[in-house]
């Protein structure tokens, strides 16, 4: 039988997905039990829940926008997913990307100070992989600017940086519920903040949305039972052999829908939050032990991890010598079962049909560029077997 790890995921087990929807069916309000749960983890005050975390991050801007109405750029990382741009450029602002950090990937603080002196509404982090920023520095230059500090803790769930976790530390943070994240809810996205008026403008905008509508939240049930399904590896080759599935294929949309989260992810959440610490574990662990494995190989070179961080890491991200052997890796782990895969395809300067979307002509970022050509990430979730760890450095050891 054919066996294929996948890139990313957590396990979700198909009971568990029924239960949610029998559960989601006899709510007639909003289920408010997972949300306490997570805000008390957390240590938040203001919690609200939306269909994506670029939805959440497209109501965030317009409510900051509200409160700075004179304002409207935005400062994001130049290497990162292309959720953030989209949800930007829908929020009708622009967009300033801020250089990579080729060490830690994520923005580079030394470039901080070519921030726009005005107009600057908020600096958005990356916390990519779960791999966390530094916040104290990104907020002491927000400030300086006058600016707000939004934390993307999208791929950062649980993740902390000296016993604080990502997402809850800025003005206003965000995390995601979405197919490859931290927990798998099918959709969903969280926005955390304490900061009372922000969170009024939120939960007012909310009350706006539109409810899923039968024909979602039927199709959500269906992928839901086909991710607990299919994310085995014993049973992943047949989704990844499925193109119009679209698996690992990254898109800039900034048509993206925007509603209330559904009611099966609001049940499931509870449950999810319950193994949300023995999934970051495993994952952890298994980060170790691929880089351990590839240690001393002079082709890759592993992301350093600041002192007093715990990353979450949805995936181990590495760094080849070249795009030439970034896509010979990729090519040679998948032709052995594993998803290793090269990630965001390019910087967010080059998104064909970005730059109306800029607020400076020199928008390229050249760090950022070269990380899109040479990055590529290894599965960390809890599918992942000692074999398969020995496979992954095995094949990264020939190249």
């Amino acid at each position: 039988m054919p066996r294929f790890v996948p890139p990313a995921g957590a396990p979700l087990d198909t009971w568990q997905v029924l239960r949610a929807f029998v559960r989601g069916v006899t709510l007639n309000h909003f289920d408010q039990d997972g949300l306490q749960s997570l805000a008390e983890r957390l240590q938040v005050p203001h919690i609200v829940a939306v269909s994506s975390g670029r939805a959440a991050l497209w109501l965030i801007l317009r409510a900051l926008r509200r409160l700075r109405p004179d304002r409207q750029v935005v400062a994001l990382p130049a290497y990162t997913c292309f959720s953030v741009p989209a949800s930007v450029v829908r929020a009708g602002l622009k967009i300033f990307p801020v250089e990579a950090d080729p060490e830690g990937l994520g923005p580079d603080l030394s470039q901080l100070d070519k921030l726009p002196k005005e107009g600057l509404l908020c600096l958005v982090t990356a916390n990519l992989f779960g791999l966390t920023d530094d916040i104290s520095k990104l907020r002491e230059v927000a400030r300086s600017r006058g600016a707000y500090l939004v934390d993307d803790a999208a791929q950062a769930l649980g993740a902390s940086r000296n016993g604080c976790f990502a997402g809850t530390s800025a003005d206003v943070g965000f995390f995601s519920l979405g197919r490859g994240k931290v927990l798998a809810a099918g959709e969903g996205g969280l926005i955390v903040t304490g900061i009372p008026q922000i969170a009024e403008s939120l939960q007012a905008d909310t009350r706006t949305l539109p409810s899923p509508s039968y024909a979602h939240r039927m199709g959500l049930l269906i992928q839901l039972l086909a991710y607990s399904a299919f994310l085995k590896p014993s049973r992943y080759w047949i989704p990844n052999s499925l193109p119009f599935l679209k698996l690992g294929i990254t898109e800039f949309d900034p048509e993206f829908r925007a509603a209330r989260m559904a009611r099966v992810s609001q049940a499931l959440l509870p449950e999810l939050l319950d193994r949300l610490q023995e999934l970051n574990d495993i994952r952890q662990r298994n980060a170790s032990a691929i880089a351990r494995a590839l240690a001393g190989n002079p082709s890759f070179t592993s992301p350093k991890v600041s002192e007093g961080t715990r990353a979450s890491f949805i995936r181990f991200p590495i760094l080849a010598r070249d795009k030439a052997i970034r896509d010979r890796a990729v090519r040679l782990l998948q032709a052995a079962g594993i998803g290793g895969t090269a990630f965001y395809p390019s910087a967010i300067c080059d998104i064909a049909g970005i730059e109306p979307h800029m607020a400076t002509t020199d928008f390229h970022r050249p760090m950022a560029e070269n990380l899109s050509r040479r990055l590529l990430t290894l599965p960390t979730h809890p599918f992942v077997e000692t074999r398969d760890l020995n496979k992954m450095a095995e094949v990264l050891s020939k190249i």
